[in-house]
Formats: C-alpha cells, structure tokens, sequence
C-alpha cells in the first residue's frame, strides 16, 4: 500500500518572503516523503485584533473554536480537520497558526518572531537567531529556501547545453531593488550595467540576468539600454512575464551575484550551493537583524559583500575575498531537523 501524504495547511499573507520562506519549508518535508500541501490565504483585517488574540492564545485553555478567527482575519474558507501539521512564516500569520493548531490539535510549524506570543503554541519556532528559553526553537543557519537541489545540477546542465554549449562559462546575476533599507538610484544601475560590462570582457563569462517584481520598469530600461547585449546569454525580464525555473539559471551558473536587498534570493543562491556575490547599492540602511545576518553569512565564508560601484571601479577586488559554495544543502539538515522534532518517518 503506497505512503499516505502527510496532510499541510499552509497559512500565506501573501508577502512574497514569507511565501518563499513556506514554500522551502514544504520542500524540506518533501525530502522526508510524500506531502499534500493546501494553501491556505489569510490576512489580519486590523492590526489591532493582535493583542486579543495574543491574550486569549497565551493563556492556558487553549480556544476550541474556528470562528472566532473570522473576526480578526480574512480567511477563504476554513480548514476542515483532516490536516496532519500547520506551516507558515511570518509575524501576521503566528496568530492564525497557533490558533489553528490548538483546535484542530496538530503539530504546526512556524518561521519568524513570535510577537510576544508564547513559544510553546508552536512545536517547532525558526528563527535566524536563538529564542531564548524556548524549547521549541530551532535556529537556522539560512531562511527556508524551495530551491530543489537535486535538480540544480541536472537542470543547469540541461540549460547550458540550451545556450552557448558546455564550454562557455556563465554567471548569473538576480536582481531586486528597493527595500530592506536599500534604496537604487539612476546612478547605482549605471554602475551596475558597467560592472555586468567590465566583468563579462574581464573574465570572459556570459551573464544570466534576471529581474524581480521589486526591479521596477525603469531599472530594467536602464539595464536594457546600457548592458552590452553581447554579455548577456540570456535574461529574464520580470516586467515582460519572461519564464523562471530557478533550479536552471542558477545551476548554469558557476558563481551567482545577488543584490543585497533580497533575503529570500540570497537563499536561494546559498542553497544552489555556488559562491554568492551580494552587491551593495550606495544609499543602503539595513536594520540592525537584517545587517547581522549578512556578517554572518560572510563569516561563514560563502557570502562575500562588494558595494558597486566600488567594484565597478576596481573589478580586481573580486579577488580579494574568497568565497566557497555550502558544503551541505541546508534544506536537507533542515529536513532531518524537522523529521527528528515532529517525529515524522
């Protein structure tokens, strides 16, 4: 008789880190067998409903009813009670998880900051940085990543065979733009399509570009207009609906930049196992989490940071730090992880 799923509801606010960030975490109990994943939308109505359902969620008689939910948040439909674990990310979804779980008496699974609510509502809690005195968290090294790294190899082969051949070398280059504290002006895209120009003739390499919905029209103009075309193998526009398998234009790759603003894309690079290059944008403000994740991504030395238009400047210094692909694919530790604390397989 074959395996039977194991059953998710996953929550989403719709905020496409947090989508990511359940996408990967899915992933990882893919790894662990097969899974039957139900997405879930929800959405607070009003900030405010946060302090009655922190209260009522932190006391000790758990609620036993879905409908109160309803009134904090807009939900599609609730779930019915066949699901065997909850899964979501980020603090707008914590509620609606613990909630969840305590009624329909399943384990659940949560990645961000837990806004004041109590770390035993959650059986497993993934943070970047410890918890203190929560027995329930599990730190991790990287956010949760959908990157299926069993197919970057075999999918960027196939892709590179699809371009210039075996022979020609690659790099690809993801593309945010504002946000996280970071903010592009006309002039750091004009330093970027320099840099992508110099690094091409410099060490004969052809790029993969690729755009995100954050880019915007104008950057990508910018970049259409002053990115020599003969240094780009292929690119993938986000404003003109281009197709975008990760696994493929990573894997072709054989090292991969990333600018910084983008957590989710530096995951995704990391877990691709390549050197990831972050590229910096001049007015960059990072909050104090966000810039000590990046120290230590770096110290663990398969991050390396360059400002761009210092690099566009002296493209030598690429040089100066050394930067290696992760020896082991975190999606597959954080498999065993959850495997060992939700006692699955």
């Amino acid at each position: 008789m074959a395996e039977r799923p194991l059953r998710i509801c996953v929550l989403s606010d719709g905020e496409p880190g947090h989508y990511n960030q359940s996408r990967g975490i899915v992933q990882a109990l893919r790894l662990l067998g097969p899974v039957d994943d139900s997405w879930l939308d929800v959405r607070l109505r009003v900030g405010l409903a946060r302090t009655p359902l922190r209260s009522v969620l932190n006391r000790n008689q758990a609620p036993r009813s879905l409908w109160p939910l309803r009134l904090a948040y807009r939900i599609d439909e609730l779930p019915d009670v066949g699901y065997d674990l909850i899964v979501s990310a980020g603090g707008r979804t914590s509620f609606a998880n613990a909630w969840l779980a305590a009624v329909l008496e399943v384990p659940n699974v949560y990645a961000g900051s837990l806004r004041g609510l109590s770390p035993g509502l959650f059986s497993v809690v993934l943070t970047l940085e410890p918890v203190p005195g929560a027995a329930s968290n599990l730190v991790l090294s990287l956010p949760p990543s959908a990157i299926d790294a069993d197919q970057v190899e075999p999918l960027g082969h196939g892709f590179r065979l699809q371009l210039d051949g075996p022979d020609q070398r690659y790099w690809t280059l993801l593309l945010g733009g504002d946000g996280a504290g970071y903010r592009y002006a006309r002039g750091d895209w004009l330093s970027l399509a320099r840099l992508i120009n110099t690094l091409a003739r410099w060490r004969d390499i052809r790029w993969l570009l690729v755009s995100s919905r954050r880019t915007g029209r104008r950057a990508e103009s910018l970049l259409r207009k002053h990115v020599d075309a003969t240094c780009v193998a292929r690119a993938c526009w986000y404003q003109g609906g281009d197709e975008y398998r990760a696994e493929a234009w990573l894997g072709a790759a054989e090292r991969i930049f990333v600018t910084e603003d983008s957590m989710t894309m530096l995951a995704e690079a990391a877990c691709a196992r390549r050197p990831v290059h972050s590229l910096c944008a001049a007015s960059a403000a990072p909050d104090q989490r966000y810039e000590k994740a990046l120290q230590r991504f770096a110290a663990q030395g398969w991050l390396c940071r360059h400002p761009i238009a210092e690099l566009a400047d002296k493209p030598e210094t690429l040089d100066a730090q050394r930067c290696r692909a992760l020896a082991a694919s975190p999606t597959q530790w954080l498999a065993e992880q959850l495997r060992q604390r939700l006692g699955l397989g």
